[in-house]
Parts: C-alpha cells; structure tokens; sequence
C-alpha cells in the first residue's frame, strides 16, 4: 500500500528492514511476557490465596482479569498499531506490562493483585497484535515470513513453560510476588531492543473508527465476562444473562458500523473468503486446546500427582520443548508443504496426545504421561505458527496490525474459551463423581479425563475443517508460484 510507510523508507529505514533479527527479537522478548504471565500466574494461585486470604469464589478472577482484558482489547490493539504506529504500541504494551509487574510485586490486596493482572493484560493485548505486525512488516518476503511467524509463535510456548518454572522457584525460596520480577525485566528488554533496533511504521491512510472500537471492546469484553463468570455461578444466572444480552447487542452494533465504513477497523468483507474465515476458526482451536489442556495438566499434577510447582514445570517442559521444537521445524516445512498440510497434520497429532493423557489414573507416573505431553506439544506446535500465518496472508501490506489484531483476538478468545469451558467441565464433572467413589483423587482424575475427551473431539474437528478449507481452497483457484503461504 503507497500509504504505509514501508513505501518510502530510504538509506537507514531500508538497511535496517534488510536485517530483520532484530526486529523478530524484540517482538518475541514481548509475546513472551504475554504467554509468561498465564501461566505463571496459574502457578502461584495457591500462594496468593493463602497470603491475602482470598475466598475460592473470588480467586478465579486473579488469572481471568487478565484474559479478559486481552481478549477483549486485543482487537482495537491491531488496528491502534496500524495507524498509530506498530512500534509506538508495542511501547505502549511493554510499558503496560512492566507496570503490571511492578503493581503484582508490591501488592498487599486482592484489589491491588485485580489491578496488576489488568495492567499486565493491557500490555498484552497492545503487544500482541504489534508484535505480529512488526515481524510480517519487517519480512514482506512470504516465504521467510512463514519462518519469522513460525520464531514469534513459538516465543508462545516458551512463556507457558517458564511461567511455571519461575512461579515455582520464587515460591521455593522466597514469595509469589518475586516470581513477577521477570515480566518487568524481560517487557523493559523487548522495549529497550525496539527502541534501539525497530524502525516505526504505519498507515496513515487507516483512520481511527472510534464506534467499531468501542463496541467491540464492550462486546467482547462482556462476552468473555459472560464465560469465565458463568462457568462459575452459573450461564441462567440473571448477571450472566444480562452481560450475554449485552455483549450480543454490541457485536451486532459492531458488525453494522464496519459493514458501513469504507475503511473499516476489521474488514468483515474478507470473511466471504471461507478460507479466511476458517483460518481464524483453527487459529482459535489452536489455542482452545494448548492453551485448555495445559491448565488441566497443571491442576491433575498439583492435585493428583502432588507436585510442586517447580516440579510441575520440571515435567512440562516434555511438552513445551516439542511445542517450540516443531514450532521451529513448521517454519522450515511451510515453505515446502503450505500452512494448511500441517495445520491438519498437527491438529490431527494434537487430538492423538490428548486422547493419551486422558487415559491417565491416579497411580500414572511421568513414564506413563510424558509421551503423551510430547506428543500433545508436538501437534500444536505445527499447527499454530501456520494457523497465523494462513490468516495474515489474506491481508495486503498496510494493515499488518489490523491482520495481527484479528488473528490474535480469534487465538485469545480461544484460549478464553479452553479454560473456561474445560474449568467448567472439569468442575461439575468433579462435583457429580466426588460423592461416588472413596478416593477424591479418583474423582478428579476422571473429571480431568472428561474435560480432555472434549478437548479431542475439538482437535480432531479442527483436522476435519483444515482438510474441508483445503479442498475448497484446490477447488476454488490454483495456487501461483511463490504464494506457498496461501495453499
């Protein structure tokens, strides 16, 4: 697009895209804060519940403040970063971050504790859809982007699996509040390497459309409000119903406002391409399982197997190394076998693992599970770089961050969706077995069995819809020489 700055970018501006390293560094050090923050969050539950004295009922809200809040701002974020500039917001998003970080370590209240995880989802949901749009800005080249996607979502896996590592070493010697430390050093690093490293860039053509903002914040806000709360007191509940009314009234206000604009924040017209739209769809089931199952596992080896935190992500590093393992190789093997082949094959991998681990009993030790988490990590990690980059092809130069917003969002709302509704399963599957058997380990492990047969069925759905979007793809046009990361 002759608007967007890369158009005009001359001496310096034109070395430094030449050498996108850096670029992909500093976007890769701020996702992985994102992801960092889920789990370690998860992991020092126990600890923040006993030392603030938090009632089980409100507990649920010190992770879910944060997924609401990237949910449900990550959206605006890309197209932000389009016209604001995707450097500018990236900013933003570190400086957000380390501010949550910083509020989390001094915190003495649960309300300080909300606050913190609010700021930090902030940061994450303006890093998000940024850090995407810097990576494909930097490698307009499809063929290496597909690589350089591959990097930035496997920076993903890593946060997951450092989060319970850290959580547990700070619990192990000295309190909860230090294991957030890392998240305001690594977010002040990926700051310092863009300031340094990244040129800025934007679209100035792309107009701010504040009612499609605000309504889509409002709506997914509530939505995911309607998820997490409902899965806890209950979806019939008049709160519940009400914030559902709600977030419907104001997606569907949404969808008229861009449907009219001529320069919409999120072009729904690109969902008439079944393609596009069912990129989004994996992109989301991705998320949904990774991101479900592994809190799952979390709780099944604290309350079943009685591990440590530190321990617990000792033992999940099986399947978060062969997460950023074939997250890696999918960079590689894209090139030559196209997104949608290995969006199948991993999800199809992905639904094999899960189904292993939902075999699991009480007695199971880590021999028993770890093909299982390798396995598991190795089907997500081929399906998710190239579920993002099936979407971000659809989208023309200029508007990498409304790409990187849209995707992002579809990823996050499946990840909203993975833990709630699997918490929610779990749950009541656990409530109606507790009082039938002698051993409440038994029980929890069979309501962890059911929630994770969902989350095959979910897996094994996804391979059937990449497989259907492939066909329609081979049906609908061939696909051109050098375009591999459409096919």
């Amino acid at each position: 697009m002759a608007s967007d700055l890369r158009a005009t970018a001359t001496g310096p501006q034109l070395a430094r895209r030449e050498r996108p390293l850096p670029v992909l560094i500093a976007a890769c050090l701020g996702l992985f804060t994102v992801f960092l923050q889920t789990t370690q969050t998860i992991g020092t539950l126990g600890a923040v519940q006993d030392d603030l004295r938090v009632a089980s009922a409100d507990l649920v809200w010190v992770p879910s403040m944060y997924t609401l809040v990237v949910a449900s701002c990550v959206l605006g974020a890309g197209a932000l970063a389009d016209r604001w500039g995707r450097r500018r917001v990236f900013l933003l998003g570190a400086a957000a971050m380390a501010a949550g970080g910083v509020v989390l370590v001094l915190a003495g209240n649960l309300a300080a504790v909300l606050a913190g995880q609010a700021l930090a989802g902030l940061g994450g949901a303006l890093i998000t859809p940024s850090s995407l749009a810097l990576v494909t800005h930097a490698v307009p080249d499809p063929r290496r982007r597909a690589g350089a996607i591959a990097a930035w979502a496997a920076t993903s896996g890593l946060g997951l699996a450092i989060g319970p590592l850290t959580a547990g070493l700070a619990l192990r010697w000295w309190t909860w509040h230090t294991a957030f430390w890392l998240n305001l050093v690594v977010a002040a690093l990926a700051a310092a390497v863009a300031l340094r490293y990244v040129e800025e860039s934007r679209n100035p053509a792309q107009r701010l459309d504040w009612a499609g903002q605000l309504t889509a914040i409002g709506g997914l806000a509530l939505m995911v409000f309607w998820l997490i709360d409902g899965g806890h007191h209950g979806y019939g509940s008049g709160r519940a119903l009400a914030a559902v009314a709600a977030a419907v009234a104001l997606l569907a206000a949404f969808v008229v406002i861009e449907l009219r604009r001529a320069a919409p924040m999120v072009d729904l017209r690109l969902m008439r391409d079944p393609s596009y739209g069912a990129s989004l769809v994996l992109a989301a089931i991705v998320l949904f399982g990774f991101v479900g199952l592994a809190l799952l596992e979390v709780l099944w080896l604290q309350r079943v197997r009685g591990l440590s935190a530190l321990e617990v992500g000792a033992q999940l590093l099986a399947e978060f190394g062969t997460f950023i393992a074939a997250s890696v190789l999918a960079g590689v093997l894209v090139r030559r076998l196209g997104p949608r082949f290995l969006i199948t094959v991993g999800l199809l991998l992905a639904g094999v693992g899960a189904a292993l681990f939902a075999r699991v009993d009480p007695g199971t030790t880590f021999g028993g599970y770890a093909v299982a988490f390798a396995v598991f990590g190795l089907g997500c990690g081929l399906a998710n770089a190239p579920s993002t980059a099936l979407a971000v092809g659809h989208v023309p130069h200029g508007r990498e961050g409304e790409a990187g917003g849209t995707v992002n969002a579809a990823r996050q709302i499946g990840a909203v969706l993975g833990t709630s509704v699997l918490g929610t399963l779990m749950t009541s599957r656990f409530d109606d077995r507790v009082g039938q058997v002698r051993d409440p380990r038994v029980a929890f492990t069979d309501a962890v069995g059911y929630a994770t047969w969902v989350v095959v069925a979910v897996l094994l759905l996804g391979g059937a819809l990449s497989l259907a979007s492939t066909a329609w793809s081979r049906r609908a046009a061939p696909v051109a020489p050098g375009r591999a990361e459409e096919s």
